[in-house]
């Protein structure tokens, strides 16, 4: 477009300068396409946050309560088993006049066929050890009343502490042989210092079973039961612990066999069953159960309010 009127311009200068007269307007016809494009985008938002907080309160006024607890409490401190060594010159030969023969230690604990088809509560402690402890402890509480609590606690602390066991052995064949140690050596055929054994017992029992078995020393060995039912009830409470600690013990054995089988038993139980069995030293075992049962709970009444 400003090529043309700079072209009109000088066509009427040449014009002028000729000295031919013009006349000084000019008329300019403009077509113009316009083409206009128009993008609309809307992003729209809407984020509901919603937080429904219902707090239900109860209060119950109990009339009566049932509560069991069982607390155990066993200590094993500053201890000594001693057992010379055969080899020592200075060992007393009045003790044991033939110490490369006849020394040695032979503990057996054996349950065989015991135990078995027992109905209700039912404890049993075995032990040919020396300084150890064995204990079963059973409590139980029962109440039957609607707006009553059932609560059961079973707690238990067992410590090792500041122990020293010394044993030395010989290792002997099955027929009581001395072991040449320069011999291809089978465990399977030593005979064994210390044994315990359980074989086709604790079956078939219903109830509650405790059972401890020790061939060994200073060994700690405890169940506690204590149980709580509420018949109609509308609370029921259970809480249990175990605490045990071994510290400080020494233990210097010498071509000791220990053997601890359990066989064909503890099977076809009902109930509770607890059963500890250690052939060895300073052994904390322990079996703690705590249970608190209703056969009934609380209900809403949604038709009316409750009552005062």
């Amino acid at each position: 477009m400003k090529r043309i009127l700079f072209a009109t311009t000088g066509i009427a200068l040449a014009l002028a300068a000729a000295g031919i007269a013009t006349p000084a307007n000019a008329d300019v016809d403009i077509l113009a396409n316009i083409r206009k494009d128009k993008d609309i985008r809307i992003i729209e938002r809407i984020t509901v946050n919603k937080t429904v907080t219902i707090v239900v309160g109860a209060i119950y006024d109990l009339s009566g309560a049932a509560e069991a607890q069982a607390l155990l409490n066993v200590d094993n401190h500053g201890n000594r088993v001693n057992g010379a060594d055969p080899s020592d010159p200075t060992a007393d030969d009045d003790l044991n006049p033939d110490l490369d023969e006849e020394y040695g230690i032979h503990l057996d604990a054996a349950m065989t066929r015991s135990m078995n088809d027992n109905r209700g509560v039912f404890g049993f402690n075995q032990d040919v050890g020396n300084m150890t402890n064995q204990g079963n402890v059973v409590s139980v509480a029962g109440i039957a009343r609607f707006e009553a609590v059932a609560d059961a606690q079973a707690h238990a602390e067992q410590l090792n502490e500041d122990n020293i066991v010394i044993e030395y052995e010989r290792l002997r064949d099955l027929d009581g042989e001395l072991v040449d140690l320069n011999d291809p050596l089978d465990p399977e055929n030593f005979a064994a210092n210390k044994r315990a054994t359980m074989l086709n017992s604790v079956n078939d029992n219903t109830g509650i079973i405790n059972v401890n078995q020790n061939a060994g020393n200073m060994n700690n060995q405890s169940n506690g039961v204590s149980a709580a039912v509420g018949i109609g009830a509308i609370v029921a409470l259970s809480d249990a612990d175990l605490g045990q600690l071994n510290s400080g013990n020494q233990v210097d054995e010498v071509e000791t066999v220990k053997v601890g089988t359990i066989q064909g038993s503890v099977n076809g139980n009902t109930g509770i069953v607890n059963v500890n069995q250690s052939t060895g030293n300073m052994n904390n075992q322990g079996n703690v159960v705590s249970i608190s049962a209703i056969t009934s709970g609380a209900f809403i009444n949604t038709q009316s309010p409750p009552s005062p």
